[in-house]
């Protein structure tokens, strides 16, 4: 569940593929198909992230249509 929206959906961690797999298409055709399981799970929206320094990973994004939200993250050692 999507706390800015209150809308459920597909979490994707990241997309990533090794350097000598780029400009084949594969991505597209990874984003096809989690966008296929996204809508057989009756969700109308994915999500996921990149580092802002990823500019390459950006470019393709904003290719398929996808739109950037702000998000600042954060993380915090737990000491043992």
């Amino acid at each position: 569940m999507s706390t800015w929206d209150g809308l459920e959906h597909l979490h994707m961690d990241c997309l990533f593929l090794a350097p000598g797999q780029r400009g084949l298409g594969l991505g597209a055709l990874l984003m096809d198909a989690v966008s296929a399981e996204a809508r057989a799970l009756g969700l109308t929206e994915i999500q996921w992230q990149t580092p802002t320094w990823n500019e390459g990973a950006i470019l393709f994004h904003d290719r398929l249509g996808a739109r950037a939200q702000e998000k600042t993250r954060f993380t915090l050692t737990v000491e043992r």
